[in-house]
């Protein structure tokens, strides 16, 4: 390799001696004919000291070129010799790397819901500050319904729309006017569907504007009217499939937030509100009046147990002692009813007078007779508490016997969750 290097050195060292044998530098010629060209007459002192000036020029000019031929060749040595101390050529140096561009992320698609249950004491403000809210938000209500107005309001259902970075702001912000009962999320990424959408909006496009040439071509009636009729067909999936591209659009423009209020305080009670209970037995105070009482004690007080699954079905057993008379037995009551609480009126959820109607059968046992019983009742709950419930009731009593009796039973107790 070494040799190689020499041989090469040689030949460059040759090749700048020959160039040393050159013509003269076309830079004296050029005096010459500016001499000439100022038509001055020159001596043969004159020619002899510019001939003088050229040669040195000339071999200054050959010292120059030599050098830089040295410098360039030493240059290339650097680049392309193998050193015997390193082993290995000098790479060049690499270009800096650049950041690769991350693709443009394009959002999501998202249609955001939330379902949110409220309790608190005054529904009226809740609604009215719910609605500011809503309006600052740049939202829009969709329903409302109020039950009641100001602070009798007893309860509410609103459903509105507010923008997506609204949507966990509004949220939280409910949970600091109100008591949160319930809460539910729901974000649905779209996209996907909207991009299908589209694809088919195109694709019946591109059908549609075959079908109009198609008909702008002269032909028989016959496929004329088949055309126009897929036409119709084709233009009514377009209709339909640009609504249901609006709807989602509008969806993800916009939230929906559904919330629903109900009052709490001293005057409201929820049956939610007692744990596990299912049945409610208690004591109770009766009476029974005769309309017709013949030899009979008219008025007899006695008293009993009920035992009742809310309001939705009550079992009660009364008995009433001995009347004067010596014929006159004991009088027993055996009766299974239901009854409803009026809608008008909270549906039994007042802490004070829940009315309810209803109706009851069962067996009487009446001046040693026996016979089946059917009555209507009317009562009233006075006080309900989640421990335990006072109320009263008026029934219209008719013993089914061969002379039909009827009488007045009223009833007085109190029932306790089990």
């Amino acid at each position: 390799m070494r040799l190689l290097v020499l041989v090469s050195l040689l030949g460059c060292f040759g090749g700048a001696k020959k160039s040393a044998s050159v013509p003269a530098s076309p830079e004296p010629v050029s005096e010459l004919v500016q001499h000439e060209r100022l038509d001055e007459p020159m001596t043969n002192a004159q020619v002899s000291a510019d001939a003088e000036t050229a040669s040195g020029r000339r071999y200054n000019t050959l010292r120059t070129d030599k050098a830089a031929r040295h410098r360039r060749l030493l240059v290339s040595w650097k680049d392309i010799v193998v050193s015997p101390f390193s082993g290995s050529p000098t790479p060049p140096a690499a270009p800096p790397a650049q950041p690769l561009a991350s693709p443009e992320q394009k959002p999501e698609k998202l249609v955001i819901e939330a379902w949110l249950d409220l309790q608190t004491d005054d529904v009226g403000k809740v609604v009215d500050s719910i609605r500011a809210r809503i309006v600052s938000s740049g939202g829009r209500m969709v329903s409302e319904n109020v039950h009641g107005s100001g602070k009798s309001a007893t309860s509410a259902a609103m459903v509105f729309r507010v923008p997506p970075a609204q949507s966990l702001v509004v949220t939280d912000w409910l949970g600091t006017i109100a008591d949160v009962r319930s809460k539910r999320l729901l974000a649905s990424d779209v996209g996907k569907k909207l991009f299908d959408l589209a694809l088919a909006l195109e694709n019946l496009q591109l059908t549609m504007e075959r079908l109009q040439k198609l008909a702008a071509q002269s032909g028989p009636v016959a496929d004329l009217l088949t055309i126009e009729k897929e036409m119709t067909r084709v233009r009514g999936e377009i209709e339909q499939l640009k609504g249901e591209q609006r709807w989602l659009l509008d969806r993800v423009e916009l939230a929906t937030i559904t919330v629903e209020i109900t009052r709490s305080g001293d005057g409201d009670f929820d049956y939610e509100d007692i744990p596990e209970a299912r049945v409610y037995p208690g004591p109770q105070l009766a009476m029974l009046t005769l309309f017709d009482p013949g030899m009979r004690q008219r008025t007899r007080v006695g008293g009993g147990v009920n035992v009742r699954v809310h309001r939705y079905a009550t079992f009660e057993l009364d008995v009433f002692p001995r009347g004067d008379d010596p014929m006159d037995s004991r009088a027993v009551l055996a009766t299974f009813g239901s009854a409803l609480y009026s809608s008008y009126l909270r549906n039994g959820r007042r802490r004070y007078f829940n009315p309810y109607i209803g109706g009851r059968i069962g067996y009487g046992y009446l001046g040693g007779n026996g016979s089946p019983v059917i009555a209507g009742e009317l009562g009233i709950e006075w006080f309900k508490h989640k421990y335990f419930v006072v109320d009263s009731s008026l029934r219209v009593l008719a013993y089914m016997t061969s002379t039909t009796d009827g009488a007045l039973h009223g009833t007085m107790g109190v029932s306790v969750p089990f």
